[in-house]
């Protein structure tokens, strides 16, 4: 159990985003974990109203972002609000300038600053007076940098900062801790692995019962943004090729090369089988994937593989890549296939479209699977990693 009195601050970068991301996802989930063990939970804010988002991308904005980075001083986190929660507005952008002009970590400050300062992902802002600790979700700008439009040399860069300001360092899956040390000069010591808490309230699941159906029962189900690293083109191309019936229908906005990987609908012999959906609620979502045949995720990177846990939660089987962090977190609970060969992809889709027992089989595996992931196990794990961080002085 976390001392009552010890507080956490995280950053609210992600999940005052339109939308959410996955980092929204582990963010939110993380704060209830630390929250259940007994830690108060405060946030580092922006101004995260429309009217504030849509003026940060004015001319006269960036006048400003650049000015007030060029200063270099340190930026003031006011506490506002019931919760203690800090706001310092355009607090990240301008830490990004700042890091650009200087290579160097924007401090923070704030008249009370928490017990921890924990990073929800890598940014380039410390928390002064209160001990710093980063998540880590993924080490792709750097490793794959084909796959996105992060400078390699830049976050390299950032990381590098990151780590050595930062006293520990969290990952969500051991194949991103092992990218870590074969990458960066760090102690294995300092890295540790804490698979997210995934879970799905009884509240939600009713919400998905009485949702109504945005696609066809039985469908194949991919969940995520559109983008090269997530292997889209492959997978419409191997659906085509596979001569499945079945629908394939693909959840979540564009992201890095949208067209492009969207452009191979024009080559599937039955481009009216390929559905599209920028976005759902949270509750079509679910019994989207519920009603599924199967999730289809064979992504050429990840860090964790937050629609995998999901999947198997509901019962749905799963399709995704054999290795890497798809693979330690599906465990032997999915059906794997090789990401950069349409053959095995379609390969694999037609056999979950037609062989009962093997869904059957990955469903209960699923299920089994699925219990690593436990929020409640999550919790205790959160609450003595940060017991001990404070132990460690």
């Amino acid at each position: 159990m976390i001392d009552r009195f010890m507080q956490i601050a995280l950053d609210a970068r992600n999940i005052d985003r339109p939308n959410g991301t996955g980092v929204a996802s582990y963010a939110r989930a993380l704060a209830d974990a630390a929250e259940r063990g007994g830690a108060q939970v405060a946030w580092l804010r922006e101004d995260a109203s429309p009217q504030a988002m849509a003026s940060r991308h004015t001319a006269s904005a960036k006048a400003v972002r650049f000015a007030s980075a060029l200063l270099g001083r340190s930026s003031v986190a006011v506490r506002t609000g019931a919760r203690n929660d800090m706001l310092s507005d355009d607090i990240f952008r301008i830490a990004h300038v700042h890091f650009k002009i200087f290579g160097k970590l924007l401090p923070v400050r704030t008249d009370n600053p928490p017990d921890v300062m924990h990073w929800t992902c890598p940014l380039p802002v410390r928390m002064e007076g209160c001990k710093n600790i980063v998540t880590i979700h993924d080490l792709i700008p750097v490793l794959r940098p084909d796959l996105c439009d992060v400078s390699p040399h830049h976050m390299r860069r950032m990381l590098r900062s990151v780590m050595s300001n930062a006293g520990e360092i969290i990952v969500i899956s051991d194949s991103v801790r092992q990218d870590i040390l074969t990458t960066f000069p760090i102690g294995p010591e300092r890295i540790h692995t804490l698979h997210q808490g995934v879970g799905i309230s009884t509240e939600l699941r009713k919400a998905a019962e009485k949702a109504g159906d945005v696609c066809p029962a039985g469908s194949f189900i991919y969940v995520g943004s559109i983008e090269k690293r997530k292997n889209v083109g492959r997978l419409i191309e191997a659906h085509g090729r596979s001569q499945t019936t079945r629908m394939l229908v693909l959840i979540g906005p564009d992201g890095y090369q949208a067209q492009e990987e969207m452009s191979a609908i024009g080559r599937h012999p039955h481009p009216d089988r390929v559905m599209r959906l920028p976005w759902i609620e949270r509750p079509q979502l679910i019994r989207a994937i519920s009603t599924a045949r199967a999730l289809a995720f064979p992504s050429l990177a990840e860090g964790f593989g937050l629609p995998i846990v999901e999947s198997m939660l509901v019962g749905t089987p799963v399709l995704t890549t054999q290795g890497g962090a798809t693979g330690e977190i599906a465990g032997d609970a999915a059906w794997f296939v090789n990401p950069e060969s349409v053959d095995s992809i379609a390969y694999g889709l037609e056999r979950l479209s037609a062989d009962d027992a093997l869904c059957e089989r990955l469903t209960s595996a699923g299920y089994a699977r699925a219990v690593v992931f436990d929020p409640a196990h999550y919790e205790r794990r959160v609450a003595d990693l940060y017991a001990q961080i404070m132990s460690n002085g």
